[in-house]
Formats: C-alpha cells, sequence, structure tokens
C-alpha cells in the first residue's frame, strides 16, 4: 500500500467519528446520522482521489513557502471562478449538482462530488500551481488542514457570524452557499475576499 494511500486511510479514520461526533455535539439543527449516505461519500471519496490521482502537472515536490503560499492563493482564485462558472453553465451544472442535491447539508457532503467536477477542480489547481512553481502537495501539512477545514464547512455545525466572515469562508459563510431557496452566492473556497471583490458575497 503506497504512503499517499495510507494517509488517506488515516485521514478519513479519524475524520468520520470526530464530525459525526461534532455534528452531534453543537448541532445547526438536530438531524439523525445517514450512514447510507456516510457509506456513498465514503465510496465517492475513494473515485475522486483516483482521479485526482492521475491528473498532475509534475511539479517539484519541495518548494519554499512564499511559493507555497502563491500556489494556494492562485489556486483558490481559479477554483473560484470555476465554481462560479459550475453554477452559471447549464452543462457544468448538470455535473455540479449532484453536491448541492443531499440536504439537509453535513459533513459528508464534502465528499458528495461528481468525478467531472473533480476533475475540472483538480486540472485548475495543478494548472495554478504550476503556474506558482510549487504543488501544495509541497506541504502536506497543509494538504490535511486544508481537507478537514472542507469537511467542516460542510457540516451541521452551529457556527456564529463574525467579521472574519468577509475574509475567509467559515460554515456559516458556505451553509449560505448551499442554501437552495435563495440565489447562488458565496462561491470562494478559502478566502471570503474573493466574493466580496468579484460581488458574489452573501450571508
Amino acid at each position: 500500500m503506497s504512503r499517499s494511500l495510507l494517509e488517506s486511510v488515516a485521514f478519513v479514520a479519524w475524520a468520520i467519528p470526530f464530525f459525526i461526533v461534532l455534528e452531534a455535539c453543537v448541532p445547526r439543527a438536530r438531524a439523525k446520522i445517514r450512514w447510507r449516505a456516510i457509506a456513498l461519500a465514503c465510496a465517492m471519496l475513494v473515485v475522486n482521489s483516483l482521479v485526482v490521482r492521475r491528473i498532475s502537472f509534475g511539479t517539484p515536490a519541495s518548494a519554499a513557502t512564499a511559493r507555497i503560499v502563491l500556489a494556494w492563493f492562485t489556486t483558490e482564485l481559479c477554483a473560484y471562478w470555476l465554481h462560479r462558472a459550475m453554477h452559471r453553465v447549464p452543462v457544468l451544472w448538470r455535473f455540479h449538482r449532484m453536491h448541492h442535491a443531499d440536504v439537509p447539508l453535513a459533513w459528508h457532503q464534502s465528499w458528495w462530488i461528481h468525478p467531472i467536477d473533480i476533475a475540472l477542480f483538480a486540472v485548475t489547481a495543478a494548472f495554478a500551481t504550476w503556474l506558482a512553481g510549487a504543488p501544495l502537495t509541497a506541504a502536506p501539512w497543509f494538504l490535511v488542514v486544508r481537507r478537514a477545514w472542507g469537511i467542516l464547512l460542510h457540516a451541521n455545525v452551529r457556527w456564529p457570524s463574525t467579521a472574519i466572515d468577509h475574509l475567509v469562508v467559515t460554515p456559516s459563510v458556505h451553509y449560505r452557499h448551499h442554501r437552495e431557496d435563495l440565489s447562488p452566492a458565496n462561491f470562494a473556497g478559502t478566502f471570503s475576499i474573493f466574493d466580496r471583490v468579484f460581488g458574489t458575497w452573501s450571508r
């Protein structure tokens, strides 16, 4: 078993119990644990992980911190525009709506993504990090934190609205993104400032 696969298994092994307990302790709204949905999300995570592993521009495995930060910022900016297009372009929405189909919103929704979506995001990330001259994989600690934060953004947890929402995407900000009864907004994955600058931020 490869090291990357072992790391993925280890991540899933702690993420599942951790977020199940977190949602039970501080829920946004009371909801039953949907074991079938969790199992399906895990299966989709495996499929999408295989897709991502096939997409790489072969950038070096080590890089200066400044280049990693630049790669992160560039990737998030490109991902913002791709995500926005997924909600505006009908052919892209056909795939992306899978991520918005399951309600109420819960942590495992972060893994319930169509493989075409994952492939598009992976290509975008690979190209953006290539432009910056450093892959995000040069910082394994960053990937773990980013993945965990991505799950938290979808979790059914109470999260207060604060001034930080205008700069960084939080669970309350992303919950607004998944409100299907309202117009699409909050497309950024990490930096809310992109939504602020480009006029797509909302509470």
